[in-house]
Order: structure tokens, then C-alpha cells, then sequence
């Protein structure tokens, strides 16, 4: 045991302990949030009933999930919620301040998240690699559908072609693919009716779709991810980023166990349609529910009736006010973001429209700059 770790030791064994607490993860994710929010910023909520006084210094005992082990420390009661100020999304609890987190430690939390979320990253991409898919390329254009075709051909992968939409349909109908790719401007029934009838039909709403295009523009795109497509790949492009492209499509539905397309009204890329377009589209046509930005961190906007009423940055300081925190999240620009449409219950806090919002944000971010 190092010199430093032995006076940890004597330190903790010396301290007055009035009881100790257990923390268990049942799993990555709620580590990872809890780790975000509360554990790299030197503290810990612990739900329970068990109140103590404020200042109370107590033992701890962090218990990793998938059999990592335990991390302890000493940390003080700092502040106490009882049940009175409960509520939901509000349990009760005591709010823990670290006294002796060891570096290494908090290292060891740290490595532990790293390993097991790449693991976890390299099981669901190894998955969606070594999978044979069914492929449908739609495209008028020969050259381009006979091409991307082979690179699916090659991987291993079932592969039938059409011409058009029309052509495209009748084949879903009859062996519904995986994943389409699937051309916007073509005869008889273009890109944007095919995708209307494939998200209309119980049996195709799941189905991944890749528009490839030549199209450009955010109004385009934005139409394409409010009728259900999953992603866009700009013509002319290169094999391995349209392969790349669908095994990261398939990856992410693998590992989120997406629900039927249905349940989702909008979703897709920040650095193909902007936050401030989809709040606008959202106010536009009144839509009620949640929109999550997994971006530079994860974060969630509250709609009702197209109105943004309140914003969450998981792991920002419950100090920081909603304009703050909407203004950092406007200015992501990679990333993705998904609506679903659901009962909201938060109270209006940002009390603004999106246009006033936007032009607040606009503001503020003038001023910083000066």
C-alpha cells in the first residue's frame, strides 16, 4: 500500500463516522448520468428515507454495476431533502459532499465508464458488421444503383434493386428489406411519396432509410426528417462512408431497441438541420412532447403546443438559469436530435415564444462577443 494511500486509511479510520450508505448501479447508463451530474463534481445524491443532520459525515460505499467492484470514501451531509419537498422527479435524500475521494479512485470510475462504454460501442458496431442485411437500392440512375448495390453485394449482404419508387414499393410489400437506399428525384413516384407510403404501413415503419441525393439545403432536409427518414447521404460519395453510414444506422437501432418508426414524429442530424429550424417547424405545427439533443453532452427541451417551456443539460449546476442553458445548446452543431411526442408537464420557465427565444439567444451571443 503506497505511503499516500496509508494515510487515507488512518484519516478515515480516525474520522467520527455516524453511519454508512450504499449506492448500487444496476447499470452503465445510470453510472454514466449520476457520474456526470454529481460524482466528477465531488458529490452524491443517495435517495432514502434515512435522514441525518446536516454535517454529518458518513461512509460511503459506490457500488459498480456488470461486476466492477466498489469505490468508498467519507463525504458530509450537505444538504437534506425530506419528504415533505419531494415530489416527482424529486426523491428524497441527502445530498453528499466528498471529504477523501482518492484521485485514483475517481480514476478508477472514470476508466471503468471508458472501458465498458467502448466495449459496449465495439459489441453493438461488431454486431451490425457481421450481420447480413437486406439491402434495397432505389435509384433511376443505373450507374448509381448498380454501384451501390455491389458495395452491399461484396459485404455479404441480400441486395435487390428498382428504378423508382413505384418499383421499390411493390418489392417492400412483397420481402420487407432492412434498410433502403433510396434516390429523391425519380419518375412515376419520387423519393418523398415512396417514403409516405413505407411509413404509413405497420409492416415497413421500421425500416432504415438513407436518402441519397444531390438535393441540398436545410428546408429539404428538415421535410425529409419530419416524413421519417432516417439519414442523408450527399451524391456523389465515396463506398465506405455509405457502408459506414448504414452499419452506424443499424448499430444505433441495435443498441437503443428503437421502437416502431410511429412513435417517433421527428428525428436526425444537427449538422444537416439546425435546433432552431426544428423549434421553429415544432411551434409551426403545435407539437407537445420532448426533444433529445445527444450532442456535445445530452440534453432535453420541453414542448407544448410548439411552445419551448423549459430546458435540462444533464450534468450543468441546478444554478444556472434556463436562457444560459439554451443559449449553449443552440450554439451544438453536430449531433442528433429526436422528438417524441408526449403529455408535458413542466411549468413554462423560459416564458417565450421560439421567436423570442432565438432572438434573446441571438442577443446574448452578440454581446459575448464584443
Amino acid at each position: 500500500m503506497s505511503e499516500k494511500n496509508e494515510d487515507w486509511e488512518k484519516r478515515r479510520q480516525s474520522v467520527r463516522v455516524k453511519t454508512e450508505f450504499r449506492v448500487s448501479y444496476p447499470d452503465m447508463d445510470k453510472l454514466l448520468v449520476d457520474y456526470t451530474r454529481n460524482i466528477s463534481k465531488g458529490g452524491l445524491f443517495i435517495k432514502t428515507e434515512r435522514f441525518l443532520p446536516l454535517n454529518s459525515v458518513i461512509r460511503l460505499h459506490i457500488g459498480l454495476p456488470e461486476g466492477g467492484g466498489q469505490v468508498s470514501c467519507i463525504g458530509k451531509v450537505i444538504y437534506v431533502r425530506g419528504l415533505k419537498d419531494s415530489g416527482p422527479g424529486r426523491p428524497s435524500g441527502l445530498g453528499i459532499e466528498f471529504l477523501d475521494m482518492l484521485e485514483e479512485s475517481m480514476q478508477r470510475i472514470e476508466e471503468f465508464i471508458s472501458v465498458k462504454s467502448s466495449e459496449a460501442a465495439e459489441r453493438s458496431m461488431s454486431a451490425a458488421v457481421q450481420r447480413s442485411l437486406k439491402v434495397l437500392v432505389v435509384d433511376d440512375d443505373k450507374s448509381y444503383r448498380e454501384s451501390a448495390a455491389a458495395v452491399f453485394e461484396k459485404r455479404g449482404d441480400k441486395v435487390k434493386m428498382a428504378e423508382d419508387g413505384l418499383e421499390g414499393l411493390a418489392i417492400c410489400l412483397k420481402d420487407p428489406p432492412d434498410v433502403i437506399l433510396t434516390d429523391v428525384q425519380m419518375p412515376r413516384m419520387d423519393g418523398w411519396d415512396f417514403l409516405r407510403m413505407i411509413r404509413s404501413r405497420p409492416s415497413l415503419a421500421s425500416v432504415l432509410v438513407i436518402f441519397q441525393t444531390s438535393l441540398g439545403g436545410e428546408k429539404e432536409r428538415l421535410r425529409g426528417y419530419r416524413l421519417g427518414v432516417d439519414d442523408y447521404l450527399a451524391k456523389p460519395y465515396q463506398a465506405e462512408e455509405l457502408v459506414a453510414r448504414v452499419e452506424r444506422l443499424v448499430a444505433r437501432t441495435m443498441a437503443s431497441h428503437r421502437s416502431a418508426v410511429e412513435n417517433k414524429t421527428l428525428r436526425g442530424d444537427l449538422e444537416q438541420v439546425s435546433l432552431p429550424a426544428v423549434l421553429s417547424m415544432l411551434e409551426i405545427e403545435r407539437h407537445t412532447g420532448v426533444i433529445l439533443v445527444v450532442g456535445d453532452g445530452t440534453a432535453r427541451i420541453f414542448i407544448r403546443e410548439g411552445r419551448p417551456l423549459a430546458v435540462e443539460i444533464e450534468g450543468a449546476a441546478e444554478s444556472r438559469g434556463q436562457m444560459d442553458m439554451m443559449v449553449e445548446l443552440l450554439d451544438w452543431k453536430a449531433g442528433q436530435f429526436e422528438f417524441a411526442a408526449q403529455d408535458v408537464s413542466r411549468n413554462d420557465e423560459l416564458e417565450t415564444s421560439v421567436q423570442g427565444l432565438l432572438m434573446e439567444a441571438a442577443r446574448i451571443t452578440d454581446e459575448a462577443a464584443r
